[in-house]
């Protein structure tokens, strides 16, 4: 377990010159620009709208808290901040989910000389394009609850003190949890198994989401965090995760990818 960090930091180092492979460049394109595009409409919102808000939350609050307005503020503008981020992010997550499958598969195929079935006809995108969509509705179902409880917990005296390092180490595992995804579902694992299976391995999935998120934090470089993180992901899944799952996926007909 120990080691666990130094996979996750040598599968990034790995990606890297994976992703800039002739035969990886075409599923980088797309969420590419999809990035780009909602990037720019969330800084765009954010020094729009963000003040805002944070006057009208502040608003609805009682009198007698005047005097720490100052970190009330702080604290509603970093959560409204965080909301923001999300859920510009859930939009570029969908958008691009079916293009990092195919990075997915591709990568694998390079990595270990599996062929999968599918080529790339009409059919076999919009089967994708749906399987896609509903794993990503099952990541948002998983995390608004937990979110929720997190924010919740911000204004909970005493408990409010580690709710900021609760709230660290989850934006960490989901965003492991986010592209570890694409690996485990062309592979035919369910999502309640692979969360199972990156439960076991915390160290590793911290250290990867946390690789992420300072990546997302450093500008232009973030528009390529989303490709080199499906790739490190992948290779994660070869070199971990393939010979605890992978029996499973020889299980299951082919049919079952789309289910």
């Amino acid at each position: 377990m120990i080691t666990h960090p130094f996979k996750a930091a040598g599968a990034f180092i790995k990606a890297l010159p994976l992703v800039l492979s002739k035969d990886l460049r075409l599923f980088i394109l797309a969420p590419l620009l999809a990035n780009v595009l909602l990037i720019a409409l969330l800084y765009l919102v954010a020094f729009r709208y963000l003040d805002d808000g944070v006057a009208s939350v502040m608003g609805y609050l009682p009198e007698w808290v005047s005097f720490i307005d100052w970190l009330l503020e702080l604290v509603v503008m970093a959560l409204l901040g965080i909301l923001l981020f999300y859920s510009f992010s859930v939009g570029v997550n969908i958008l691009a989910a079916p293009f990092m499958a195919f990075l997915a598969e591709k990568v694998e195929e390079k990595q270990t000389g599996k062929v999968f079935d599918e080529r790339l006809t009409f059919s076999v995108v919009m089967k994708v394009i749906g399987q896609s969509l509903q794993r990503e509705c099952q990541k948002i179902l998983y995390f608004l609850p937990r979110f929720l409880l997190l924010i919740l917990l911000t204004f909970v005296p005493l408990v409010n003190v580690i709710a900021p390092i609760l709230l660290l180490l989850f934006s960490m595992w989901m965003l492991s949890l986010q592209y570890m995804d694409y690996a485990f579902d062309n592979n035919k694992v369910s999502f309640n198994n692979m969360r199972m299976a990156l439960r076991s391995k915390p160290l590793l999935c911290w250290t990867f989401g946390g690789i992420v998120m300072v990546s997302l934090a450093i500008p232009f470089f973030n528009l390529f965090v989303m490709p080199i993180a499906v790739v490190a992901a992948t290779l994660l899944w070869v070199s971990v995760f393939q010979s605890q799952q992978g029996e499973h996926a020889t299980l299951l007909p082919s049919t079952n990818r789309i289910l």
